[in-house]
């Protein structure tokens, strides 16, 4: 464009001005049209662009969330019942202290109010830290009921404390975020008045503006192809119409799928969610989505390099100028080492199974689910025959190896999505699962007693059989009437009918 307008200079130079005049007006106008067109466009775009959250919100919301974290972790610290549960609680409490303190950081540097508002939320933060390690102290010199006392009365009020000084922060930034997308519809405004004064004022003096400033408008284009390339090459991001069909995804995003964006333009995506790996429900999104809200949550998929991954899942409503929904916008963050961490804190260390603080976590969840599906729930006590005998005759190394080899043995039979294996304690395991009656729950558990046996796991001691057994009880909540506080301990007393005789599978 610029090598044209040079060539044209020199034409000029040859040329009666008389007979080029008509010509510059013409190009005159069209250049101001064009220019008008693209500044119209850029700052409709960077406008887009300004409504996107900042740093300094995502940070500050990022320490509300690890400082609530952080308080529910002080409440296992107050809860554990040994040292190593202790010592988990603690490191997970330190892991989210160390995020504050990085976002903290960040904000310090990119805040743009007042600095005592920072000094405030981040004293009040380090006053927090003096009421963790009181009730540190408190729990390791034995005082259980007063650590539990401060973390929920003196601990959870200066929670709230907390959030709202960080709500403060947050508001200011919102606030900055406002500004920012007023001055940009207030300069969008001037430029077009500023164009048009410049249209009407002259023939000759808007010609060599306007190429100045068609080499800012060039130069700002370029700019936020830049970020946009940014957006597309960094963000995992898809646009859907109402039936959740791919109309636009970043590069990024088929990256991560293993795909290409062509492969990808026009299929169905169901949210990404695949049912092997995830029980979220593809129709709740739609229907909080529907209701112009958006849905968030976290999903399991493969990342289409054969590794199992975990993504922060939001997806918005598109509405029109009218407000209708017109489609959906998936955005996602892959939060797999955070899970990671989450998925320790409720793993057996030995067996790899779910643990009993995650039994007490999904046991609830699964009951509602049951009854919102109209489905059997099954929840399955297990025991190993004789293992203290087993112990005592062939070693703790040998009774781990069996417990490992057991365990292999409950997670290969339950391998739906929905399903759960747990090591309850010691050699007591639980399973639940649901959709399955009585008498399919019976075949299944009864085979399960039948692999156990047979992997032939020599128990001299055993009084019922020369190879290592189970016991088991189970409940089929055929009408979904039991709660939780009801379903374990039928299940305990049906696992105890069942050690009777040893060897046994009893389900009601």
């Amino acid at each position: 464009m610029l090598t044209y307008f040079k060539i044209e200079v020199l034409k000029f130079r040859k040329r009666n001005m008389s007979t080029i005049l008509i010509p510059i007006v013409f190009l005159l106008i069209g250049l101001v049209g064009f220019s008008l067109y693209y500044l119209d466009n850029i700052s409709q775009k960077v406008e887009l662009l300004y409504k996107h959250p900042y740093t300094v919100s995502n940070s500050v919301r990022n320490i509300e969330t690890n400082i609530v974290s952080m308080h529910r972790y002080m409440k296992d610290i107050a809860l554990s019942e040994d040292q190593e549960d202790l010592d988990l609680a603690r490191a997970l409490v330190d892991a989210h202290e160390i995020k504050v303190l990085k976002n903290f950081e960040l904000v310090f540097d990119r805040y743009l109010g007042s600095r005592s508002d920072i000094n405030s939320a981040y004293q009040a933060f380090i006053s927090w830290k003096i009421i963790r390690n009181e009730v540190i102290n408190l729990k390791v010199k034995g005082d259980n009921k007063q650590a539990a006392f401060i973390t929920i009365n003196k601990g959870a009020n200066h929670v709230k404390i907390l959030t709202d000084e960080t709500n403060k922060l947050i508001h200011c930034a919102d606030k900055k975020a406002k500004n920012f997308v007023d001055n940009a519809r207030e300069s969008r405004t001037e430029a077009f008045i500023y164009i048009i004064g410049l249209l009407l004022a002259s023939v000759l003096i808007p010609l060599f503006l306007a190429l100045y400033m068609m080499r800012r408008f060039v130069a700002s284009q370029h700019q936020l192809a830049n970020r946009m390339y940014l957006i597309d090459q960094n963000i995992l991001i898809a646009k859907m119409d109402l039936d959740g069909v791919i109309e636009d995804i970043s590069e990024r995003l088929c990256r991560y799928l293993n795909e290409t964006k062509k492969e990808m333009m026009g299929k169905q995506s169901n949210f990404f969610i695949d049912p092997q790996f995830c029980t979220t429900n593809i129709s709740d999104i739609y229907k909080i989505a529907g209701t112009k809200k958006a849905w968030q949550g976290d999903i399991k998929l493969a990342n289409g390099h054969g590794r199992e991954q975990w993504i922060d899942s939001t997806v918005h409503p598109n509405l029109d100028s009218n407000f209708n929904l017109i489609g959906y916008t998936n955005i996602m963050q892959d939060i797999t080492d955070k899970k990671e961490v989450e998925i320790l804190s409720i793993t057996d260390g030995l067996t790899k199974l779910n643990n009993r603080r995650h039994y007490n976590e999904m046991i609830e969840k699964e009951i509602l689910r049951a009854r919102r599906n109209d489905v059997p729930l099954v929840f399955t006590m297990i025991d190993i025959d004789f293992f203290k005998k087993f112990n005592d005759h062939y070693g703790h190394a040998a009774g781990d190896n069996a417990l490992v080899r057991v365990a292999g043995v409950l997670k290969k039979s339950l391998n739906r999505a929905g399903d759960y294996v747990f090591r309850l304690g010691g050699e007591e395991f639980g399973l639940l699962f649901s959709d399955v009656n009585i008498e399919k729950a019976e075949i299944l558990l009864e085979n399960i007693r039948a692999s156990i046996e047979g992997l032939r796991i020599e128990h001299a001691k055993s009084d019922v059989n020369d190879y290592l057994t189970i016991s088991i009880g189970a409940v089929v909540d055929v009408e979904n009437a039991l709660g939780s506080s009801d379903i374990y301990p039928r299940a305990d007393k049906l696992l105890y009918k069942a050690k009777t005789n040893r060897n046994t599978v009893i389900v009601s």
